[in-house]
């Protein structure tokens, strides 16, 4: 039966035109003829630049792209890739491996599209003009047109709430005649605010106070302005206390629910030089703004607590799966824990991100899962293995990468389960990969799952002495272990790892 291919790749700017379909399990990327998609045009694509692995899943099947340490980087629709991300693609996506850029093609996706006039002969590179900067008359003028861009270009960059309302207050400033600005959101009823930003008096005063009657209405959801002369209700005295004579305050909704306002008044007694009618249109279009950055920020933020209850899941299925090791090899109880541990702390003494040093902890925790289909009577062998018993104990990083295999959140730790067992000289199981072939999860367990080993007691001896175990690593950067991995692993202190060796030697002794 012929295997069909959902998606394709198909070169939008590069200097060959290529076409490939997804076929396989995975598929290698890169300057190499050996690669499955042989990029050998490009001077800048390393020989084995990216991986596309196949997976399953509820829709019959999708794809991950993956970087290989390359030296200039693979990009998915803009964004670069870390070292050993898998990133599901989608019909549409745009890969870029310089100075190739693919589309990603779904045959199966919904996506509707337009069909385009061929009108290049008919116009004839004439009538399409470029749009000159002009200085007035229709739009803003030039320093609010600045100020509005520069907040558009802050409010995409900002990360959080505060930052999103300094950028408010920054371009409010920079756009009108008022010097007091403030932003601010609803808090425990209409009495209360949170002032998020401020410029001005408002930013100094110790205790500021704002027009309620103003701030009331705009959570309402209304926008709401005040001029001298309207000064006829009780509740509005706060405005004659600070001489203010115009102010307004314009709402940030999401929807239907206010979730914050711009505040801005003139309490310094300022003479205008422009009509408040068009601070009132530009806080309006700032406004617009901040609600649609606010809504990204609200959709990150949802997202980032949904991804930490899928973490507390999946660390409680770690947690389970090293459990059952724990339990069908008592010998090395606490290994895989201590491993992690390790792993983590090196992870961290070579400067790697912090998404990256939880993969290398989870990797630890489940890197031995394989022994789970070795035999007991091998593993609590109370005595050294045989060649033949040995072979079997050299099975549980294909078992345990088979056993993670179906779970998506451990995707990315997979290699590392893979190939903790390789070494730096290709000496290794069960590949036989040498140097920096080897994922870079596998070679940092590498070092910690030897060290642990050598530092903890076994059936057949007890535990080397640390002076011992640490000049074994130094003797081996180079052939066993990564030299880099060594000469960092030296820096780590281990102080909190013995409070685990003597934790779990305290648990078996009570067991």
């Amino acid at each position: 039966m012929t295997e069909t291919s959902r998606f394709h790749l198909k070169t939008i700017h590069g200097p060959e035109d290529l076409e490939v379909k997804l076929l396989g399990d995975a598929l290698t990327i890169g300057r190499s003829s050996e690669c499955d998609i042989p990029l050998v045009k490009g001077a800048t694509v390393s020989r084995m630049h990216a991986t596309l692995t196949k997976f399953d899943d509820q829709d019959g099947g999708q794809w991950r792209l993956m970087d290989n340490g390359s030296k200039h980087g693979t990009f998915l629709n803009g964004v670069k890739l870390r070292e050993a991300q898998f990133v599901s693609i989608r019909g549409g996506d745009i890969i870029t491996i310089e100075p190739f850029s693919f589309q990603v093609i779904d045959q199966e996706g919904n996506l509707q599209f337009t069909q385009t006039f061929d009108d290049e002969q008919s116009v004839g590179g004439t009538s399409i003009q470029r749009i000159e900067r002009t200085m007035g008359g229709a739009g803003l003028a030039q320093e609010r047109l600045a100020a509005l861009l520069a907040c558009s270009s802050k409010i995409h960059e900002a990360e959080n709430e505060l930052a999103l309302a300094q950028s408010l207050a920054d371009a409010a400033q920079a756009g009108t005649a008022f010097s007091n600005v403030a932003v601010i959101k609803p808090h425990g009823g209409d009495v209360q605010v949170e002032i998020l930003a401020a410029s001005g008096r408002i930013a100094i005063e110790g205790s500021p106070n704002l027009s309620r009657s103003l701030l009331h209405a705009a959570l309402e959801g209304e926008a709401v302005r005040y001029q001298k002369a309207d000064v006829v209700e009780e509740d509005a005295q706060s405005i004659m206390q600070y001489s203010i004579q115009e102010a307004f305050c314009i709402p940030i909704q999401l929807g239907s629910v206010v979730v914050g306002c711009i505040y801005v008044d003139n309490r310094d007694g300022q003479v205008r030089g422009q009509t408040i009618d068009d601070d009132i249109e530009f806080c309006t279009g700032l406004a617009k703004f901040a609600s649609l950055a606010m809504a990204n920020l609200m959709r990150a933020e949802i997202e980032r607590r949904h991804a930490e209850e899928r973490q507390g899941l999946l660390l409680g299925t770690v947690a389970a799966l090293v459990s059952a090791i724990d339990a069908k090899d008592t010998y090395t109880r606490g290994h895989s824990e201590r491993v992690a541990w390790l792993s983590k702390a090196l992870a961290n003494a070579i400067d790697l991100d912090e998404e990256t040093v939880g993969n290398v902890h989870i990797c630890g925790l489940v890197h031995d899962i394989g022994k789970i289909g070795i035999p007991e009577a091998i593993l609590r062998k109370p005595a050294r293995l045989t060649d033949e018993e040995f072979d079997q104990i050299k099975l549980h990083p294909v078992i345990g990468e088979n056993i993670l295999r179906d779970v998506p959140q451990l995707q990315q730790v997979l290699p590392g389960v893979r190939s903790h067992h390789e070494r730096w000289d290709g000496w290794g199981y069960p590949d036989g990969t040498e140097g920096d072939k080897t994922p870079l999860y596998g070679r940092i367990l590498g070092v910690a799952d030897a060290f642990d080993a050598m530092c903890s007691s076994r059936a057949y001896r007890n535990a080397l002495n640390r002076e011992v175990v640490l000049n074994e690593i130094t003797a081996c950067a180079g052939s066993q272990f990564d030299p880099e991995l060594a000469k960092a692993f030296l820096t780590i202190d281990f102080a909190p790892y013995d409070e685990l060796i003597h934790r779990h030697t305290a648990q078996d002794s009570i067991e």
